[in-house]
């Protein structure tokens, strides 16, 4: 689905003005991996239906109620509808992104716990995110009832995200999380986190605790074990190389770590795959 925009703010039906690689219509929802060209500047328009998106690769900008959000790979967001939005591609090279799009009477009860779009910062919704993909990839007969199942976890926890109220979630949590998503493999700590936001050290393991469920460093070690796996099953790049390029001190440390997130090694998990 590729769609030429005129100028302008308007209501659309359409889902992306992205290329759709994979999609599927499960009645009321759909689920599409879209990739986005690099040029691409979308000016204000509205969707009808509620999305929740993930950034797979690139760098994606959305600009919402007069702030501009710069979106990092394994950044969620979320959009209730018909939010007047523009959306723009950073950088030179194209976006990946999954979305999943929720008619409005399957998103009623979110819509009014949360009327604002704004990140949805949850390491649980990295299973979910990893799981839809797989389904998609899948296609086969059964692909469907699973793709069905995991939308309505995401919409559940993305509820559980929402219930708790963006307005008790301070708005540089979102910034804290995306910077360690963008920048895992530099020296990253609670202090230095804490000090590239403007926040007390406390004040952000606080924050993190309460909102994400996790610590500043528990949240920094799965982000780099995340882009570890990746690289593992993604390439053939030597384990060391992963290791440093992933943000751990070397390959010794890489295996602890991943033994004890995927319960076994890398070079045996990288060998089943």
């Amino acid at each position: 689905m590729k769609r030429q925009m005129p100028g302008g703010p308007q209501t659309l039906a359409a889902h992306t003005f992205g290329s759709v690689l994979r999609g599927r219509e499960l009645g009321g929802l759909s689920v599409e991996e879209v990739v986005m060209p690099a040029d691409l500047r979308v000016p204000d328009h509205r969707h009808e239906g509620a999305q929740v998106y993930f950034l797979l690769e690139g760098t994606y900008s959305e600009t919402a109620r007069g702030r501009e959000h710069v979106l990092s790979p394994g950044a969620a967001w979320f959009r209730p509808p018909r939010e007047l939005h523009r959306n723009a591609v950073r950088g030179p090279e194209s976006a990946l992104t999954l979305i999943v799009t929720v008619e409005e009477g399957r998103w009623a009860a979110l819509e009014r716990r949360s009327a604002a779009p704004r990140p949805l910062c949850s390491l649980l919704l990295d299973e979910v995110r990893a799981e839809i993909l797989r389904e998609l990839h899948a296609g086969d007969a059964a692909a469907r009832a699973a793709l069905e199942g995991w939308c309505l976890v995401l919409l559940s926890r993305a509820e559980r995200l929402l219930a708790g109220g963006a307005a008790r979630e301070p708005e540089w949590l979102a910034d804290a999380a995306a910077l360690v998503e963008r920048a895992y493999a530099e020296d990253l700590s609670l202090s230095t986190v804490a000090a590239r936001v403007g926040v007390h050290p406390a004040t952000l393991a606080a924050a993190f605790r309460r909102h994400l469920k996790t610590s500043v460093g528990e949240y920094i070690r799965e982000v780099r074990l995340r882009r570890a796996r990746a690289a593992i099953l993604g390439s053939q790049k030597p384990l060391k190389q992963i290791a440093t390029e992933s943000g751990f001190f070397d390959q010794a440390h890489l295996g602890r770590c991943f033994l004890r997130r995927f319960g076994e090694p890398p070079a045996r998990y990288r060998a089943k795959s």
